[in-house]
């Protein structure tokens, strides 16, 4: 859990959001309505002193504790093992304030994401989750997402309705967080109970493609040394560009804090979640150029009927924060959960063959057909997992001297126990329709390439086969750490510190099949932080981090580094990171800026000779590249947040020689953000966003040729202060229609994640 209220204080934010936009058709008017509106509202010429009958402060009392008072974008780290701030500590990381995630108009896990430069999508696949999978510098960080902490288990669709603010930690990172890692990890920060700022945001949105939204979010102080926040939400939508996808999310949040006397501190929480909805797994390929078939945008080659999502989250957390002597402070968050994936989604597989009398594509050799009559087969890929889980990250601060010498010490240890049960899905072979007729379903569907007809007109109820019994996966994790920051002067300090960590899985198939590994890892960081001024700070840092086999616990199989007898007794493999960078913080330390080259390598790295060819552990991969990144105000009426990514992700040595050289999948080499909004008047903010990815290619660990071409997103935010009390803000996604792709999948005929179309909506917010 990150450090309390009671500890960092009340800190002001910038004001903050709105929504609401109508139907498809009338998203465009109402924009430009919405805008229109704002400037007749506010001429050009409108100042303070011109209108003194309202009082605009710039606040939401719904405040981000971690965020800078004059710079909403500008936050510290909410992670208490992080001794440092942002601008002292030798690494690379990207706060995500509340604030930012508003002004992209962001409302899950993967929109935000899909905005952070070096962070890019995966795919979620017939053998692993289909969920937020990301990757982080040029790995695999599917599982690397932790919550105050705490690692959170299972791949799902998160939501962020009650998140502070979302970091990204790059580079090697085990002595913080344990095995895997690789590329860095994702951090959510919890909102908490607040002391001293009793208040109600309620925020209603109402856009295109039939969105609606609505969240709420109280706090109360409840006497001297008592407070407790709550939060809810309520989210219906469409997937803007897409037929038949979209998903209804609802979730609530209650957290409390109690202060027992001025050093000892309890915080509770319990979180709900649930999504349903109709998942997509995009387009299918054209063979021909190795790029998206150029079909329709809004073609849907699922099942209308037999698609399904739903994933869910029930978890309590307790923490106790306990200072016994000024310099130091003791820390402890456990936690229980429950969370689950299910779901039946559609691989659009494509057929340019004349099929059998079967309905089958044959593989190749088959006669060909002409374009017209291309088909596409919806293949069901599912899952139903549950997950339950213990955790608790215990750890102490300790500041101590030896002479002239001052450390500031980061003691501590985690546990994890969690259960995965895996379930087959138990589809029917026949349904009753609306008349009572029994139907049999077929064996398969066949949709037209260009005109597919995705809707059955009968739900077909799909269910776990629980007379075949789950496949249980059971993981166990201990981890030991120690950082010290050693600082030899206000100029010179260096940060030393090391992790021992063990790793069990116990798994147990369905079928009577057994499977155990076991793992100790040690890993350890050195870094040296020069600071010329307060202002500035120069460093190099080196770290190492360790993936076990079986890490993936969602996975299925070796390819997707789950457990495996492939793959069972080989050496975990061994990550090392070099990164040197610079920050610097301007116009009165309201705008951070910071660079740095990285270079990853990944030893013993697990390789397979292809399909049905043995797995080796000998490889090694590298990425390195260099980040730059920007985030806060200038001259208090421009706000700034953004990045640029160069990654150069190869195979230096492989037991294939012909694959040295070769790029990483998935992994685009540049991507870039800019986020800047511009107070016009004391009242009204306008803005906007720019993201841009080069082309990313498909496969498994090595690229293919199959790719997703590049592409440059805009978005635009607008925002108008109609009293102290209500705001309203209007956001365009999108805004040029841009057809382009989130992911690509792993195979030789592979599909791809279209993302969304243009979409529109309008909030309003109210603070009581």
């Amino acid at each position: 859990m990150s450090e309390s209220s009671l500890s960092r204080g009340l800190r002001p934010s910038s004001r903050r959001s709105a929504r609401r936009p109508s139907a498809a058709s009338q998203g465009t008017a109402l924009l430009a309505g919405a805008f229109g509106a704002a400037f007749i509202a506010v001429p050009a010429h409108a100042d303070d002193q011109r209108d003194p009958d309202i009082v605009v402060t710039g606040q939401r009392p719904d405040v981000n504790v971690n965020a800078e008072p004059e710079a909403p974008y500008k936050a510290e780290s909410s992670d208490g093992k992080f001794t440092d701030s942002v601008l002292d500590t030798p690494k690379s990381q990207t706060v995500i304030t509340k604030e930012v995630i508003e002004d992209i108009g962001a409302n899950s896990f993967r929109e935000i994401v899909r905005s952070t430069p070096g962070v890019t999508l995966g795919t979620g696949e017939g053998g692993n989750a289909f969920g937020d999978r990301i990757f982080i510098r040029g790995f695999e960080a599917r599982n690397d997402v932790y919550i105050d902490g705490l690692r959170d288990p299972g791949v799902t669709s998160r939501e962020i309705f009650a998140v502070e603010q979302i970091e990204v930690i790059k580079g090697p990172s085990a002595v913080f967080g344990g095995r895997g890692t690789t590329g860095g990890l994702v951090s959510l920060q919890s909102k908490r109970a607040q002391f001293g700022n009793d208040f109600v945001v309620a925020e209603g949105g109402v856009g295109t493609e039939n969105y609606y939204r609505g969240t709420v979010d109280a706090n109360y102080q409840l006497a001297d040394g008592a407070a407790i926040r709550v939060n809810g939400l309520f989210h219906d939508a469409d997937t803007p560009g897409r037929d038949y996808v979209g998903s209804r999310r609802y979730g609530g949040a209650i957290a409390g804090t109690l202060a027992i006397t001025d050093t000892l501190s309890i915080n509770a929480d319990y979180y709900l979640y649930r999504l349903d909805g109709v998942p997509d797994y995009g387009h299918p390929f054209d063979s021909t150029t190795q790029q998206p078939y150029l079909v329709d945008r809004d073609n849907f080659y699922g099942v209308v009927g037999r698609d399904f999502i739903s994933n869910g989250a029930d978890i309590g957390t307790v923490g106790i924060e306990w200072t016994p002597i000024e310099d130091l402070t003791f820390h402890s968050t456990t936690r229980y959960g429950e969370t689950w994936n299910r779901y039946a989604v559609s691989e659009p597989s494509l057929c340019v063959f004349q099929r059998d009398a079967n309905g089958s594509c044959p593989r190749s050799g088959g006669v060909a057909v002409p374009e017209s009559e291309y088909t596409v087969s919806p293949a069901m890929k599912s899952s139903w997992r549950n997950n339950s889980y213990w955790a608790n990250s215990t750890y102490a601060v300790a500041k101590a001297e030896t002479g002239a010498i001052a450390h500031e010490i980061v003691m501590g240890g985690d546990y994890s126990y969690e259960t995965i049960d895996a379930y087959r899905l138990d589809v029917p072979s026949t349904v009753e329709d609306a008349q009572g007729n029994i139907i049999s379903i077929p064996g398969g569907f066949v949709w037209d390439l260009f005109d597919p007809e995705p809707v059955l007109g009968y739900e077909i109820p799909i269910g776990p086969d629980t007379a075949a019994g789950p496949t249980t996966t059971n993981a166990q994790s201990f981890g030991a750490y120690l950082v010290d920051t050693i600082k030899f002067s206000d100029a010179f300090r260096v940060v030393l510190g090391g992790r021992l960590d063990t790793f069990d899985i116990d798994y147990r198939s369905s079928t009577g099949e057994t499977l155990d590994y076991s793992a100790t890892l040690f890993n350890w960081q050195a870094s040296g932080v020069f600071k010329p001024s307060p202002a500035t700070t120069l460093y190099v840092s080196y770290a190492t981090s360790a993936n076990p086999s079986g890490e993936q616990l969602d996975g299925n199989g070796a390819s997707y580094d789950g457990i495996s007898t492939d793959t069972i007794d080989f050496q975990p493999e061994r990550n090392t990171s070099w990164e040197a960078g610079a920050k610097a913080e301007l116009f009165g330390g309201n705008l951070l800026l910071t660079a740095a080259a990285f270079r990853i390598e990944k030893e013993n790295a697990r390789e397979s000779g292809g399909r049905g060819q043995p797995y080796t552990n000998v490889g090694t991969l590298r990425s390195q590249g260099v980040e730059l990144s920007f985030a806060g105000s200038i001259a208090e009426r421009i706000k700034l947040f953004g990045g640029y990514t160069y990654t150069d992700a190869t195979i230096t040595e492989s037991a294939n020689p012909a694959n040295v050289g070769r790029r990483f999948a998935n992994i685009p080499q540049h991507t870039a953000q800019l986020l800047a909004t511009v107070l016009v008047t004391s009242r009204f903010e306008i803005g906007g966003q720019v993201y841009y990815q080069d082309e990313m290619y498909g496969g498994s660990q090595l690229a293919g040729t199959a790719m997703v071409p590049g592409y440059a997103r805009f978005d635009a935010v607008a925002r108008y202060r109609i009293s102290d009390n209500l705001e309203a803000r209007v956001n365009v996604l999108n805004l040029t229609d841009k057809r382009y792709y989130d992911a690509i999948y792993r195979s030789g005929s592979p599909f791809s994640y279209i993302a969304p179309g243009r979409s529109a909506f309008f909030t309003l917010t109210a603070n009581f």
